[in-house]
């Protein structure tokens, strides 16, 4: 019964833990990234850090720092991408990340409004599981045949941006090796809001106090000092897909794929199946 209650507790807890993460304090200002605003079209791609992040769950918005107040608003018709990649940072022009349509959280206009000195936020239309080991890729299409120049703050990360840019050609994210226009690598990754959905459980990673391998994983999940104790297994929308009394290796083959939560009585941890 004590296991009982407090895996419950863990349970409310985690779920009730909304978090937003902030990646960069710096007042350098910038047009390339989120999107290079300096050209008509631009596809650009930026990495953060797991160890900046430091959490996993549902990413249901960002949100970006613009540098100024301006006289009027811009829309721009964008295409966002998030992605859990291994890589930390760009070589040279053509060490593009590939993404997919998979990988589409959003699509649609997006406004910076006028008369405005603040975060600006877009809010996807498709959560991001984001695992909380790997690396996160947010790239972001820009496919307005105008530009505005608008500044916003960065701070320096280290070959973390990839912009490729052009007043005539516009970037295809599904064939970046057919494109012909600009392209750069820099350290001028936007600052950066990562707003976690408060619904669906945000935990923070605590490796050492639970340990489940391996991750990911595909039939067999094992799990280190919870013999003979209750395992909850949630999946990303919060939901109890397994309950046992650990006695070896979770059975998940019957899991459909994507990011789950496993609760202990020591702790919980994200892994992916």
């Amino acid at each position: 019964m004590k296991n009982l209650l407090l895996i419950a507790a863990l349970a409310m807890t985690f779920m009730a833990h909304a978090q937003t993460i902030t990646i960069g304090e710096g007042s350098e200002m910038t047009t390339q990234t989120p999107f290079n605003t300096f050209y008509n079209y631009s596809f650009t791609e930026q990495i953060y850090h797991a160890n900046e992040i430091e959490y996993a769950g549902n990413i249901k918005a960002i949100r970006f720092r613009i540098a100024y107040s301006y006289n009027s608003e811009h829309t721009s018709d964008i295409l966002v991408y998030l992605k859990n990649v291994s890589k930390g940072s760009f070589t040279d022009g053509s060490d593009y990340e590939a993404v997919t349509a998979e990988d589409l959280v959003f699509s649609g206009p997006w406004t910076i409004p006028a008369n405005t000195d603040d975060w600006i936020t877009i809010d996807f239309d498709t959560p991001f599981a984001y695992n909380g080991t790997d690396n996160l890729l947010i790239a972001i299409d820009e496919n307005s045949p105008d530009y505005a120049m608008r500044y916003f703050r960065y701070t320096d990360a280290t070959n973390t941006v990839l912009s490729y840019a052009s007043d005539t050609q516009n970037p295809d994210p599904y064939d970046l090796s057919s494109f012909s226009g600009i392209k750069e690598v820099s350290s001028q990754r936007a600052n950066i809001k990562l707003v976690f959905d408060p619904n669906v459980g945000v935990v923070e990673n605590n490796e050492n106090a639970v340990l489940a391998y391996p991750n990911p994983a595909k039939d067999l999940l094992y799990i280190e000092g919870a013999d003979h104790e209750i395992v909850n297994v949630y999946d990303a929308t919060g939901r109890l897909v397994m309950q046992e009394i650990y006695n070896g290796p979770l059975h998940i083959e019957g899991l459909g794929r994507g990011l789950y939560t496993v609760i202990t009585a020591n702790g919980a941890i994200k892994f992916m199946k």
